[in-house]
């Protein structure tokens, strides 16, 4: 199958891809298979996407987001777009019988230096996870436990609130704003130290507490399983 874009052309049968001048690309992986798949489709989900990239690995939005940023950059356009929770291939496609010959040459995309250059900025705007936050974080609220100081309780909220803001911040640039998103909010709400919320019982603290641990642990364990 071959398909035209006005500033593509994909080959299935070689697996290779042109630029609208006929300079061979390096689309590899699941990358190279997303566009394939919205080439025959147009526009998908998250779920059609993942169900045909590997129906048994759970794909999130974060996958997604770096195949598309990888095929927008080595088209150099903005051929991909999201919008809503949903993948589409902006303009018009077309199956043709044979690869129109632009005078094709097959320079690799690595060789040149505006396109490297692009690829380093989308490496860097990549938001990536760090799981420390949320073990320090456990880690105070475990001890919280024990009798501390009055200033080690203020100390935990400070911690405990700066760490849901950072996880809301990456679910948010990773377009996942799902329960974990709300959840890491009502975490920083009813933990903030700037308007303290104040229950009274020292019982029920130690309670919200150990859901705080889990809920940072169950994090943690969740991103490790999509990576």
């Amino acid at each position: 199958m071959i398909y035209q874009h006005s500033y593509f052309q994909l080959d299935t049968e070689a697996k290779k891809i042109f630029d609208e001048n006929g300079k061979e690309l390096v689309l590899t992986g699941n990358a190279y298979r997303m566009l394939v798949f919205l080439c025959a489709n147009k526009h998908a989900s998250l779920t059609k996407i993942g169900e045909y990239l590997d129906w048994a690995k759970e794909y999130t939005e974060n996958h997604l987001r770096q195949y598309r940023y990888k095929i927008n950059t080595i088209i150099s356009r903005e051929v991909i777009e999201y919008k809503n929770g949903i993948y589409s291939l902006l303009g018009e496609i077309k199956n043709v019988d044979k690869l129109s010959t632009n005078g094709r040459n097959t320079d690799l995309l690595q060789g040149d230096p505006l396109k490297s250059k692009m690829k380093g900025m989308e490496n860097r705007m990549e938001t990536k996870f760090n799981k420390l936050p949320a073990i320090f974080a456990t880690v105070l609220l475990l001890l919280a436990f024990f009798s501390w100081p009055y200033a080690f309780y203020t100390f935990l909220r400070i911690v405990t609130t700066g760490v849901a803001v950072y996880y809301a911040y990456y679910l948010f640039t990773i377009k996942k704003q799902d329960y974990w998103f709300w959840a890491l909010v009502l975490i920083a709400v009813l933990l903030n130290p700037f308007a303290p919320i104040y229950i009274g019982d020292r019982s029920i603290w130690r309670i919200v507490d150990l859901i705080v641990a889990i809920f940072f642990i169950t994090l943690v364990w969740k991103q490790k399983k999509y990576e």
